[in-house]
């Protein structure tokens, strides 16, 4: 049985569908990457291609924009019922899989409170949370409260891409890399609006991932966050990470020199892109990492953010 502690590759960005998902009120569930929602409802083959490809634990993820749409209220009701599926998903083959409860992080006092029924009564392992709704983003005084409380329980937060505003007028203009770089400026306000409410002092214990997608927001904040570095107490980063989506060597590269090894973490954006231990290995080589970066890289840091919540509990104890 593959654990934290023995796995040699762990995925953060693997997403899935419980099995007959539908929009309550009858609305069809948004496409994932263009995949049949067949493959997105099949643990059991997810697991096995897992196994054949050397990846020792994902962490699976249903954000709330490809379950309930865009916008709009999102019922707690439903949130619970979406992670109770996934709690008996990992219980049943916690071998392979990791889970990331879906939250709606923008409805105030009802995120927190999703936060906590499935962190500390169904025991899944961190949330997952679009980068932003209904206008509003991490810096919004509505997701607060989930955030304090995923720090004060040690739990890692993934900020997944939402599609932008734009984004009919961004494909017809690009095609489909239109839509994804909607999602990228998505992803990376929201990063920008983390720091603009200084997240990282305010919630020192909050672990926030972010993706590939949105790491063109880095280019803004190199000196803030080479800053933020200088003041913390033991030269530390920020608790910022950045995935890995698509493997490109050259941007692992530049995240180690903005964001250091100790930030990067493996993301697939499964089903939209394959992976295995050697795809990894293959970029980390390209990219010049020595063999403790690439274990840092490959599963180091994922593992120390799934641990956090262990940590904290033996230290309270």
């Amino acid at each position: 049985m593959t654990t934290l502690a023995d796995a040699g590759l762990i995925d953060i960005h693997t997403h899935y569908r419980p099995v007959g998902w539908q929009v309550p009120g009858g609305e069809r569930p948004r496409p994932v990457a263009g995949f049949a929602k067949e493959k997105l409802e099949n643990l059991p083959g997810l697991a096995q291609e897992s196994i054949d490809g050397g990846v020792g634990l994902r962490a699976l993820s249903a954000p709330v924009e490809q379950l309930f749409g865009l916008d709009g209220p999102v019922e707690t009701a439903a949130v619970n019922t979406v992670n109770e599926y996934l709690a008996d998903a990992v219980r049943e083959r916690p071998e392979v899989f990791l889970g990331l409860a879906t939250v709606d992080a923008f409805s105030g006092e009802a995120g927190a409170e999703q936060t906590r029924y499935a962190i500390e009564e169904l025991g899944l392992h961190g949330i997952v949370l679009d980068s932003s709704r209904d206008d509003r983003f991490l810096s919004s005084p509505e997701a607060f409260p989930t955030l304090e409380l995923a720090a004060r329980l040690g739990v890692p937060v993934f900020v997944h891409p939402v599609a932008a505003p734009q984004a009919e007028a961004l494909v017809k203009a690009a095609g489909r890399p239109g839509n994804s770089i909607g999602r990228g400026l998505q992803n990376g306000a929201s990063f920008l609006s983390a720091l603009h409410a200084d997240l990282p002092t305010r919630l020192p214990d909050l672990h926030l991932v972010f993706t590939a997608l949105g790491s063109g927001a880095l280019y803004f904040v190199t000196e803030e966050l080479a800053a933020y570095r200088q003041r913390s107490a033991d030269g530390a980063p920020a608790n910022i990470y950045f995935d890995t989506t698509r493997l490109n060597p050259w941007l692992i590269r530049y995240y180690a020199d903005v964001i250091g090894v100790e930030r990067i973490i493996v993301g697939s954006d499964w089903p939209g892109r394959p992976i295995s231990a050697e795809l990894v290995r293959d970029a980390l080589d390209t990219a010049g990492f020595d063999p403790a970066a690439q274990e840092r890289i490959r599963v180091g840091n994922a593992r120390r953010l799934f641990e956090l919540r262990a940590a904290k509990n033996a230290e309270a104890a």
